[in-house]
C-alpha cells in the first residue's frame, strides 16, 4: 500500500499526513513531519537574525555616514575632526565587535574544541569573573557577589567558560534593576557541578525563556539600547559543547539562569587541574 499524497501545510514545507494505522509509513509520516517542522523553523530563525542584523549594522552605519557627509561639506576644524573621527571609530568598533562574536559562535559550534579541556575549578573561573566585574556592578550603585563552595571541578575549555559565565554576569548587570544585586554561586548538586546568576530585576516572560539565546534576539523590540543579542548564544554554544544544561528560572524578583555541568571524578589527577 502507498502513503497519501501530501497536502500543503501551513507554513514554508510540506506535512505528510498519518493514517493512524500505527504502522511503518505512519512512523515515517512522523519522522518527515519531524524534519519539515525543524527545517521550518530554523528558516524562520534565518529569517530572524537576517532583519535584526540588517537592523543592528543600519543605525552605527547611518551615523557613519552622516558624519563623513558633513564632515566633507565643511571648513576643516581640528577640534570637530578629532570628535568625529572618535565617534565614527566608536560605531566601527561596535560593528566589528559584533561580526567577532558571531565568527567565536560558529567557531564553537562548527569545530572541536575539546583538545582544550582540562580539569578546572568552576569555582575560581567564577571569582576571576565577579572581581572584573565589580567595578562596573559598583559604578551603577549596585551590588556583585560570589557566593558557594570554594572548589568545584568541571572539565573544560577555562577560556570559553570564563567568557560564558562574564556574558551571564554583563547580562545581569545591565538588565537587573538599577542599583541591584547580582549573585553568582557555586556548588554541587546530585552529582553534578552547578553555577547560577540571579538579579533581583524584572524579570522576563516565561514565555520568553528559550527564545533569549537565540542570536541576535532582544526583547526590546525597538533595539535602541546597546547591545547586539549575541552574549546568551555564545553561552548557549558553550553550553553545548561542555553537555551543559542550562536552566531558567523566577528568581522571585529577578531571573535566575542555572548552568548544570557533569561532576569531575574525584579521582582526577592533580597535574591535570587549571586553576
Amino acid at each position: 500500500m502507498r502513503p497519501a499524497e501530501p497536502s500543503w501545510k501551513v507554513g514554508l514545507v510540506r506535512g505528510y499526513p498519518c493514517a493512524g494505522h500505527g504502522d511503518e509509513w505512519d512512523r515515517l509520516a512522523e519522522n518527515l513531519n519531524t524534519m519539515l517542522d525543524r527545517i521550518e523553523g530554523l528558516m524562520g530563525e534565518v529569517k530572524q537574525v537576517t532583519d535584526n542584523v540588517a537592523h543592528d549594522l543600519r543605525t552605527p552605519l547611518a551615523r557613519i555616514r552622516g558624519r563623513l557627509e558633513k564632515a566633507y561639506s565643511r571648513y576643516r576644524d581640528a577640534d570637530q575632526d578629532q570628535s568625529l573621527i572618535n565617534e565614527t571609530m566608536a560605531d566601527l568598533d561596535s560593528v566589528l565587535r559584533m561580526f567577532s562574536s558571531l565568527t567565536r559562535i560558529s567557531q564553537i559550534e562548527a569545530s572541536d574544541r575539546t583538545s582544550a579541556f582540562r580539569t578546572v575549578n568552576l569555582a575560581e573561573i567564577a571569582r576571576e569573573v565577579v572581581e572584573l566585574f565589580d567595578a562596573a556592578a559598583e559604578d551603577g550603585g549596585g551590588h556583585l557577589g560570589a557566593v558557594g563552595e570554594q572548589r568545584v571541578l568541571v572539565t573544560g575549555d577555562r577560556d570559553l567558560l570564563f567568557d560564558a559565565m562574564a556574558n551571564l554576569v554583563d547580562n545581569a548587570i545591565k538588565h537587573g534593576r538599577e542599583a541591584g544585586r547580582v549573585t553568582v554561586e557555586v556548588s554541587q548538586s546530585n552529582g553534578h557541578a552547578v553555577i547560577s546568576v540571579a538579579d533581583d530585576g524584572a524579570g522576563i516572560p516565561t514565555d520568553e525563556f528559550q527564545n533569549i539565546f537565540k542570536r541576535f534576539y532582544r526583547l526590546e523590540r525597538s533595539r535602541c539600547t546597546p547591545g547586539n543579542g549575541l552574549g546568551l548564544s555564545l553561552v548557549a554554544a558553550v553550553a553545548r559543547l561542555h553537555g551543559v544544561r542550562i536552566e531558567m528560572m523566577d528568581n522571585q524578583p529577578g531571573l535566575k539562569i542555572r548552568l548544570q555541568f557533569p561532576l569531575v571524578a574525584a579521582t582526577s589527577s592533580q597535574d591535570e587541574f587549571v586553576g
